[in-house]
């Protein structure tokens, strides 16, 4: 087979690309499959959901689909106000007390939290302060000290140079 006027590949025309290098273009794939299944299913689709058909196309609902009766709002004519059962003036102060009770024990339950957490960053503080001094060493190293025979030691305390 021979190559078409300058193409990179047998198989392609164009120049700038070589067979099998492309990326897919997904927006035309997808626009492709969608009219394949259009084409396939939308006229019943346009029959069955409306709605769903030129959500599908992009389009605008028409009016002659749309249901008038969908967005309007009851009156207060219309709405029937609920009937409450009436309650006794013990069950009242029953349901009040109980919800004093719930209210105290929720309060206290804060106030236990708040004084565990406050007693919590306290030793946490306490521990940040300390850490500088206490720490796990090694026995075998030494500490904050110069042997006075080290070179370091001897360095620093012998003159090399004598004036006078």
């Amino acid at each position: 087979m021979k190559k078409y006027k300058g193409a990179q590949s047998k198989l392609s025309n164009s120049r700038k690309r070589s067979f099998g290098k492309t990326k897919p273009n997904f927006r035309s794939l997808i626009k492709q499959e969608k009219d394949d299944f259009l084409n396939m299913h939308g006229a019943r689709i346009k029959i069955e959901n409306p709605p769903l058909y030129y959500s599908i196309i992009g389009r605008k609902l028409p009016k002659k689909y749309q249901n008038q009766f969908s967005e309007t709002k009851p009156t207060a004519s219309v709405i029937t106000p609920a009937k409450v059962p009436e309650k006794s003036a013990e069950e009242i102060a029953k349901e009040l007390e109980a919800k004093k009770i719930k209210e105290e024990k929720a309060k206290a339950l804060r106030e236990e939290k708040i004084k565990q957490e406050a007693i919590r960053r306290k030793n946490q503080e306490a521990v940040a302060r300390e850490r500088k001094y206490v720490f796990w060493c090694n026995a075998y190293e030494q500490g904050n000290y110069r042997s006075i025979h080290s070179e370091e030691y001897k360095s620093k305390t012998e003159k090399k140079y004598e004036y006078y």
